[in-house]
């Protein structure tokens, strides 16, 4: 998953970040409001951060801005110590979740990732499609019942489609969930990761999981949805229509 962190305030060394990066998250940083607006308009991202203050509320016109320029994604607040009015102004300007005084950087970790999933339209606690399901929580995930081994790119590809099912991903916007614009090595690896996903699913039975839409780029299907309805039995006639004998 890919987020957008906004804060304004000093912090030397961000914990939060890390903890983010090392469950396999995307993070893009920045502490200015008009980048923010701006990175949103270019890249998809699956979630903004945004730390915020009672001594700040100026930061909530943010918040603001993005639902005002239909910004889709999750806007997720974080602060410490906030009193009930200073909360319900966060709530009211706009933010799906606001997270005070967390216990640790897992509940934090678990309540972004349970809102992403949420939003993009998967109720469980894992990604399910097909015959394939993802645990978001564990990072593994199971065709027909029976772990895949993955590497870590090759399970965050996986993750990255199964969020946006039914969503044609470039080779280039997928580069960018996983570096992050830094060192991208040329766009033909995500052919090579694709490839090596679709033969360790193939060999567990699954062979429908990753499709791809020539000359535009990869996408996830859940083709259970595809199965058309079985046809309505025909109606019998009413006793009144029936011939007597």
């Amino acid at each position: 998953m890919k987020i957008l962190s906004f804060d304004t305030g000093a912090i030397k060394k961000d914990y939060l970040t890390a903890f983010l990066r090392s469950r396999m998250a995307i993070v893009d940083e920045t502490n200015d409001p008009a980048e923010v607006l701006d990175l949103v308009k270019f890249y998809d991202y699956d979630a903004i951060l945004l730390r915020v203050s009672e001594t700040r509320m100026g930061d909530l016109d943010l918040i603001r801005k993005l639902r005002l320029a239909r910004v889709a994604v999750p806007i997720i607040a974080i602060a410490q110590m906030m009193s009930e009015a200073a909360r319900l102004r966060v709530l009211q300007s706009g933010a799906d979740d606001l997270i005070v005084d967390a216990l640790s950087h897992e509940e934090i970790f678990m309540k972004i990732q349970n809102l992403i999933r949420r939003s993009r339209g998967f109720q469980d606690n894992a990604l399910r499609i097909g015959r394939v399901e993802i645990n978001m929580n564990a990072k593994k995930i199971f065709a027909n019942g029976k772990p895949v081994t993955l590497t870590k790119k090759e399970y965050q590809i996986a993750e990255i489609l199964a969020l946006r099912k039914g969503v044609v991903l470039s080779k280039e916007a997928i580069l960018d969930h996983l570096y992050g614009g830094l060192d991208e090595p040329n766009p033909k690896i995500i052919d090579v990761f694709i490839c090596k996903i679709r033969k360790k699913l193939q060999q567990l039975g699954v062979n429908d999981f990753i499709e791809t839409n020539w000359g535009r780029g990869y996408m996830v299907i859940d083709h259970r949805q595809d199965k058309p309805s079985l046809p309505a039995p025909p109606h019998a006639l009413p006793l009144a229509n029936q011939s007597v004998a």
